[in-house]
């Protein structure tokens, strides 16, 4: 296991968490989390890396993580506007580091980084057997380290102390490659399973709770409730190539749902599509 508070500090140089973060989306999305009132965290084996979340010796280890994914950049990037807004016709927006309801402040641990609570409940389900969790907590938000080292990015989870083997899937989720470092991307990450387990044997599968053949996780999303007020004073930013109709949407969406949010347009210049 990698990510602890220690290698936050002194590997990744991390002082503090960022009090604000920012989500490059669609407008269809903004207005799902305004109505739902809640922040979709998608399974990690179905986003854009189809190396997230592997671990050497735990098949289908992806299936177990659900996250969101935000950047601490302030300042605007091409290259995200038109990796996660279609036709860099979305919008970006801004929302504190602990936007879930009850504003629970997120406390750093020392095995997997940051945490927070949130007020609610949210139950993930296994095939074949009850083996689910029901959680009111969200990892992070914590940042991604970006290595090309694969002791980070497809590690074991398979650990012995000398007494007894146990699982540690705290890293999962946690480790990109280099090429997507332009992102600096901060998550906020939730787990289909105990991130600590002990086993019989050293073979994952040999505890139902880790065995992802037996019994596969079977939501694809998960969805944690936000905080009202933090939606009312949320801050979007129109993408480059937003048109009037869109962005004539996006004002009645935060009429409707935000009155006091903040809209500002992109100040990129690029040439609208035809």
């Amino acid at each position: 296991m990698y990510y602890t508070d220690d290698f936050m500090a002194d590997v990744m140089g991390i002082e503090r968490l960022p009090d604000v973060l920012f989500h490059y989306t669609s407008i269809e999305t903004l207005a799902l989390i305004l109505e739902t009132k809640s922040l979709r965290l998608g399974r990690l084996d179905s986003v854009n890396d189809p190396e997230e979340a592997s671990a050497c010796d735990l098949p289908n280890a992806a299936t177990l993580v659900f996250a969101s994914c935000w950047t601490s950049q302030e300042r605007e990037s091409l290259a995200m506007w038109r990796m996660y807004t279609p036709n860099m016709q979305g919008l970006r927006i801004a929302l504190p580091n602990n936007p879930f309801a009850g504003r629970h402040e997120p406390t750093i641990f020392e095995k997997g980084g940051a945490m927070q609570r949130f007020d609610g409940r949210i139950t993930i389900h296994r095939e074949k057997g009850d083996h689910g969790i029901t959680s009111c907590c969200v990892t992070g938000p914590n940042k991604i380290y970006y290595t090309d080292e694969l002791k980070y990015r497809n590690g074991r989870c398979l650990d012995n102390d000398g007494s007894q083997w146990t699982v540690q899937l705290h890293d999962l989720g946690m480790f990109k490659s280099t090429y997507w470092s332009f992102e600096e991307e901060w998550r906020f990450k939730l787990l289909a399973t105990f991130s600590e387990g002990i086993l019989n044997s050293p073979n994952p599968a040999s505890h139902p709770a880790f065995d992802l053949e037996s019994y596969p996780v079977v939501e694809t999303a998960v969805f944690v409730p936000l905080d009202v007020e933090c939606l009312q004073n949320m801050e979007v930013l129109l993408g480059p190539c937003v048109n009037t109709g869109q962005e004539l949407l996006v004002k009645a969406l935060l009429q409707k749902f935000a009155p006091n949010a903040k809209l500002r347009s992109s100040e990129i210049r690029v040439r609208p599509p035809r």
